[in-house]
């Protein structure tokens, strides 16, 4: 995970393109699975990683990297004149070319096997549940197998290839509460040298099919995400059949009640022809202090049209709840004729009419 500050002129530039251009190893497929043991005998891949090689070091590391499946492999074996429980390998996943608010997932494992991130890591539960791990110890040397399934990943391209940055941080203590020693084959975030790039069939095998804007996907509890150019997910592909509730908890982790925060803003809406278009309210109420208006914050308003079998929805509008320029939205209704009116504190009316596959802004109002 990294914060990234890019000179204006490179925030036109897509990130999937800086990323295309980018030297990069391909991850090589495994024949067969390997057993999770830490033996590393059934993990052959030509793919390593290791740190820069340092004088006075009393450990280091050696990664493979493979893939199989919906699966990333990382076989790992660390060589310490001193093993001890406090001793800490650090797994961080990042892809460049998910978006500017993508963040990477983080990992840990120590001789007991995996240990939990913190919140300051930003990888959900989730994520860490499903990454699995088998440990060896000989004398020492420790092994690591380490399977990180597609549900594990953070954040990664829908259609520009799936390049990546595989960071490996080893926590090397000689005595306990030491101030332990640090190897990695990184450096402020990014790998040192060649970035690595899984093939096109890895995604293919998921067998999504987001719509063309869509410009990352992303696992979560109960389906998959995807992102276009705005802040909140765009498409929705849910493992159930979707209602409210269950979209609220999907695309927004700061989902508000709209009835808690003073805003009038129905379940559900409904199209000429019986089309179902779900409601999420996210971010923070501006209102939150009674007689204020922090400007700083909002809530926003997302419409979801459900489409297929009832578990694919997708965006059809991003507008604000509640602001300090608007006031809090009191009124929102859809007519017969797909025009949509939503109705402000501070007396504002803003209007939209049904366009094909989304709403689109008019000052004409309803017809």
């Amino acid at each position: 995970m990294r914060a990234a500050f890019l000179p204006l002129c490179l925030l036109l530039v897509p990130l999937a393109a800086t990323a295309q251009e980018r030297p990069s190893k391909a991850v090589p497929a495994l024949a067969k699975a390997p057993k999770l043991e830490g033996s590393l005998k059934d993990f052959a891949s030509p793919l390593t990683l290791r740190p820069p090689a340092k004088v006075d070091a009393s450990a280091s590391f050696t990664a493979r990297v493979a893939w199989r499946k919906e699966t990333l492999y990382v076989g790992v074996e660390i060589t310490d004149d001193h093993l001890l429980a406090g001793d800490l390998l650090t797994l961080t996943l990042f892809f460049p070319g998910a978006g500017l608010t993508a963040t990477g997932n983080t990992f840990r494992f120590a001789l007991d096997g995996k240990h939990a991130t913190g919140p300051e890591a930003h990888t959900t539960a989730f994520a860490q549940a499903k990454v699995d791990v088998g440990t060896q110890r000989q004398d020492n040397k420790l092994n690591l197998e380490i399977a990180l399934p597609v549900q594990a990943f953070p954040r990664f391209p829908a259609v520009d290839p799936l390049l990546f940055d595989l960071c490996l941080t080893y926590e090397d203590q000689d005595t306990e509460g030491q101030t332990p020693a640090v190897l990695s084959n990184c450096k402020d975030g990014g790998m040192l040298g060649e970035a690595l790039k899984l093939p096109d069939e890895f995604r293919k095998g998921l067998k999504l099919k987001p719509p063309p804007d869509i410009l990352a996907l992303e696992a979560v509890e109960g389906g998959w995400l995807g992102w276009s150019v705005l802040h909140h997910p765009a498409w929705v592909e849910a493992d159930e059949p979707l209602n409210t509730r269950s979209l609220r908890a999907l695309v927004a982790q700061d989902s508000v009640d709209p009835s808690q925060v003073g805003v009038n803003v129905p379940e559900s809406l409904t199209l000429p022809g019986g089309r179902a278009i779900l409601t999420v309210v996210s971010g923070k109420n501006p209102y939150a202090t009674e007689g204020k208006c922090d400007g700083d914050q909002e809530l926003r308003l997302g419409l979801y049209l459900v489409v297929g079998k009832g578990k694919t929805a997708q965006r059809v509008l991003e507008w604000p709840a509640a602001s300090c320029a608007l006031g809090r939205a009191l009124s929102v209704s859809l007519d017969e004729d797909g025009a949509l009116t939503i109705g402000y504190s501070n007396g504002a009316t803003i209007n939209f009419v049904w366009s094909a596959d989304h709403f689109e802004r008019t000052e004409l109002g309803k017809r």
